[in-house]
């Protein structure tokens, strides 16, 4: 059952990544010289602190995958996808809409299935 856990838990730390990414990149200038790109980039928390944890989601997938079947859990990881389309919506004010709802629903209904496989 720990296992599991650790799944969900892989994945949601995932979506972090990408949404502490998404909002370091929403403050670099990409047009700056190539110099200064790299300074922003390194320098700034919210940068660090995705590929910090995208390191630490890396190791626990490396863990998961001497646990289980890769053809069990692999489509867990398109869980990222829903939890990453919520966060754009709360976090950005990104929009979801029919196509991208459905593509969710779709997605969710994939996983139950291969869950209770």
């Amino acid at each position: 059952m720990i296992n599991y856990a650790l799944i969900i838990f892989q994945v949601f730390i995932n979506v972090i990544a990408q949404l502490l990414l998404k909002k370091g990149v929403a403050s670099i200038d990409f047009t700056a010289s190539p110099l200064v790109l790299i300074f922003s980039l390194v320098t700034n928390i919210h940068i660090f602190g995705g590929v910090f944890i995208f390191v630490v989601s890396l190791l626990l997938w490396l863990y998961l995958l001497a646990q289980f079947d890769l053809s069990f859990l692999y489509p867990f990881g398109s869980l990222s996808y829903v939890l990453a389309a919520i966060g754009g919506y709360f976090f950005f004010a990104e929009n979801i809409n029919l196509y991208r709802g459905a593509g969710i629903f779709l997605i969710l209904l994939g996983v139950i299935c291969v869950a209770k496989s």
